[in-house]
């Protein structure tokens, strides 16, 4: 089977949890300090990941903590900025930026990372499907000057 419909179902699963994040933001009463949202929600999801740990093999702790340790640490500080800057994203812009974050998510991550630093497989349909996503973000430009 093609790696491709798994793939589309992950994505699916992962984007509707994205709206579900999105949607709560904006509908959150945001107090004089509204990362407690974030801190918060983080502590909920940690402790939901930390819970489903226990169905899948478990390692030993302290040993996966002192050779996994820079990866679990760049992945929290990746995980605070991305929450960081989507809560900003969406509170003072509003669901139609939200291309705007997903395409620029396309380029750092697959090009960025993907492409570039693991040398990843690339092939003339993922270049256009990049190029594509730049032009995304020039309409999306041009769209909100003409709105404005």
């Amino acid at each position: 089977m093609s790696a491709f419909l798994p793939a589309l179902l992950f994505a699916l699963l992962a984007s509707l949890g994205n709206a579900i994040f999105f949607y709560s933001q904006k509908r959150a009463e945001l107090s004089q300090n509204p990362l407690l949202l974030l801190g918060l929600a983080a502590l909920v999801c940690g402790t939901v990941l930390l819970i489903s740990t226990a169905f899948m093999q478990w390692p030993h702790v302290q040993t996966y903590a002192r050779t996994h340790g820079k990866w679990v640490l760049s992945t929290g500080l990746g995980l605070a900025v991305t929450f960081v800057g989507f809560h900003f994203l969406v509170s003072r812009y509003g669901a139609g930026f939200y291309s705007l974050y997903s395409v620029l998510a396309i380029l750092t991550t697959s090009v960025g990372v993907g492409y570039l630093v693991l040398r990843e497989p690339v092939n003339g349909f993922i270049i256009a499907s990049t190029v594509a996503a730049i032009i995304a973000v020039v309409l999306l430009g041009i769209g909100v000057a003409i709105k404005s």
